[in-house]
């Protein structure tokens, strides 16, 4: 019997989003017979303790900014050491960024790239120098996406919809626990909404539609999620000063970042969840919800419209439409069998759609072509 192929993830972040929450489930379910993964990290972070805790050994370098282009090329010669030293047969870059790290070190140590890519990207001479760079898998997590880079790159572009591992979604904080730890009526219905903390992904729109809803409607709105990579810190000051406006503040809990277990709580304990986002490649916070049982409200973008079967398994509302949001809403919150039933077919459509026992497969597969490359 074979030995397993030593791999290495490179991520450019030590905290974890979504890319994130994908690289670590995909790992946990990796066939360790076939491959033994390891990580590099860009920076370090909490994410280095997560990886541990499955078994993935992780490199940590030292926190540098991608303009200073001396350290890039710095970090890139510790990655070739890395792979070096470890007998590393394949890099997996794990975002656009990465890319620039894993596949020039790739090219360096003269072995095989596979490129994971989670959205579009404007079209900038940054963007063309790292669509240069060349790869021999790239793995877009949507339709949109596998588009642009068939257009761009000359590699193979493979589309894999990013795996929800319902599993480890079912090891869910009990509710009077989560009612207990974060100050919610446990009597009430919640409503959640999951993400991290950016205008795009709807927030706003979010407490708008918790506002249209009479006082006495017992619903109280679960915000889970904080600012990520320091973008739009001051973001969650205005979704505050917007709950005081619409006179929500008591209606509403923000959580902040909380563990996994208590995430899942609150999402399988909700009614219903909402993801207003204006632009979505995938919605990783709605196939977890779907997963569980539990029906999304959602804007129609590229992701939550590939996940949603509306009518079916939830609500799609045009983009930016927040009365239709709103009636959509009072329209779940007034037929419980209606919610019960999208939620049934929900998770059973997502757990055959969007499992992640079916991405790592696909994924093993980009790996094993590559391998066989001279």
């Amino acid at each position: 019997m074979r030995p397993p192929v030593p791999i290495v993830w490179v991520s450019c972040v030590g905290e974890k989003g979504g890319a994130e929450s994908l690289m670590i489930e995909c790992l946990r379910v990796l066939d360790r017979s076939r491959f033994q993964p390891h990580v590099i990290q860009l920076r370090p972070g909490r994410l280095q303790q997560m990886l541990e805790d499955i078994g993935v050994p992780v490199h940590v370098l030292s926190e540098h900014r991608m303009r200073e282009v001396h350290h890039v090329a710095e970090a890139i010669g510790q990655i070739r050491g890395i792979v070096r030293r470890n007998r590393i047969a394949l890099i997996h870059s794990n975002g656009f960024r990465a890319h620039v790290y894993g596949g020039l070190a790739a090219a360096w140590a003269g072995v095989p790239e596979v490129w994971t890519t989670h959205t579009v990207e404007l079209p900038t001479l940054a963007t063309s120098a790292i669509l240069s760079i060349p790869t021999d898998c790239v793995v877009a997590n949507c339709p949109r996406t596998a588009a642009f880079f068939r257009s761009r790159v000359a590699a193979p572009v493979e589309m894999i919809w990013p795996g929800v591992n319902r599993e480890v979604l079912e090891r869910a904080t009990p509710r009077l626990s989560l009612a207990e730890t974060y100050r919610l009526p446990a009597a009430a219905r919640w409503i959640s909404i999951g993400g991290r903390l950016q205008k795009y992904k709807g927030q706003m729109e979010f407490l708008r539609a918790l506002a249209s809803l009479p006082r006495d409607s017992n619903v109280h709105g679960i915000i889970i999620g904080g600012t990520l990579f320091g973008q739009e810190s001051e973001y969650q000051r205005e979704l505050r000063l917007l709950a005081a406006e619409l006179k929500v503040t008591d209606r509403v809990t923000f959580t902040g970042f909380v563990p996994d277990a208590d995430v899942a709580g609150l999402f399988g304990q909700s009614y219903v969840t909402l993801h207003p986002a204006h632009d979505e490649d995938f919605g990783l916070a709605v196939a977890e919800a779907q997963i569980l049982g539990v029906p999304c409200i959602a804007f129609s973008a590229v992701g939550p419209a590939a996940i949603i079967l509306d009518g079916e398994t939830g609500w799609l509302v045009p983009v930016g439409d927040q009365p239709g949001l709103n009636r959509a809403l009072a329209e779940a919150l007034a037929d419980p069998k209606e919610v019960s039933r999208r939620g049934m077919r929900a998770q059973m459509s997502c757990s055959d759609r969007f499992g992640v026992q079916e991405h790592v497969r696909k994924t093993m597969e980009c790996y094993d072509r590559a391998l066989s490359r001279p």
